[in-house]
């Protein structure tokens, strides 16, 4: 299978597809606080008035039951909301880290797919950027959901290391792939993630595998991703 690497003699169309994906990430993040703050004040609130008016008010029982059924409306809506803004910037990424998110997704993509998943992390995480971890993040995500839905996959491995100069993400698993094989959405995709891979100075490759399945691997200079250091305070 052939490695996969963004289109270097199209400097102009690199620079249009990165600002659209930068843009996208800037969207879904502003969405992700908006659901936060805004709809999960107006959402909590409706739930403690519906709870008020259970308690406080003379009303039947068949009034009582239509408010229970409303509060329990309203509580699945908040669960679905907390959902929905973990897809659009996973809240653990700022607030643990890049490889503690990664490997929150991991488990959460392979236990949806009921298929086993061997893992490999460094033992200290390391100070990313905020732009360079979400970028990082969706690297292995899109990555590891191509991975998973290839044909006749039974396990996957992921292993992410770092050494003085580099972050290097690999993904294998052992189903059948074959550069014919993959879809037009996958080879796009994986295009995508190239570019990704690209855009921060690294190298995307996807190989096959003697025997059957693949290897998806990103390395990435670590001088791309470190997050400024902090401010001296002023005297």
């Amino acid at each position: 299978m052939k490695s996969f690497v963004p289109l270097n003699d199209c400097s102009e169309a690199n620079q249009i597809v990165t600002y659209l994906q930068e843009s996208a990430e800037k969207a879904r993040a502003s969405l992700s606080r908006e659901l936060h703050d805004d709809m999960g004040g107006l959402l909590v609130s409706a739930v403690m008035d519906v709870a008020f008016a259970e308690q406080a008010l003379p009303i039947g029982d068949r009034v009582r039951q239509r408010l229970t059924r409303v509060r329990t409306t309203l509580t699945d809506a908040i669960d679905l909301k907390r959902k929905a803004i973990e897809q659009l910037r996973p809240s653990i990424l700022d607030n643990f880290g890049l490889f503690e998110a990664i490997k929150w997704e991991v488990k959460r993509q392979c236990q949806r797919a009921q298929l086993p998943c061997g893992e490999s992390y460094p033992d200290v995480d390391r100070a990313f950027s905020e732009e360079a971890s979400i970028v990082v993040f969706r690297i292995m995500q899109e990555t590891l959901s191509i991975a998973l839905r290839q044909p006749s996959v039974s396990s996957t491995h992921i292993a992410v290391d770092t050494d003085s100069e580099t972050l290097s993400m690999r993904i294998s698993h052992d189903g059948k792939t074959s550069e014919q094989m993959l879809t037009q959405e996958d080879t796009l995709a994986m295009r995508s993630i190239a570019h990704r891979v690209g855009a921060l100075g690294g190298q995307m490759t996807v190989a096959g595998i003697d025997g059957g399945g693949a290897h998806y691997s990103a390395t990435l200079p670590l001088s791309r991703l470190a997050a400024a250091p902090p401010k001296p305070s002023a005297a």
